[in-house]
């Protein structure tokens, strides 16, 4: 399974989202990274690619 996680920057004051240890953008709130690491999780499942367990 894919791995998310959100971190906040108080500098920019953005969340930054990671899937499995890559950063793949930025959002201004956490539900918005929330909702757009889930909605892009969907899709790479929906299109076929599974990650295999380590």
């Amino acid at each position: 399974m894919y791995v998310k996680e959100i971190v906040y920057d108080p500098e920019t004051r953005d969340f930054a989202m990671y899937l499995d240890g890559d950063l793949v953008g930025f959002a201004l709130t956490y539900h918005e990274a929330e909702s757009t690491l889930d909605e892009l999780v969907y899709e790479l499942l929906r299109n076929g690619y599974v990650r295999e367990a380590a």
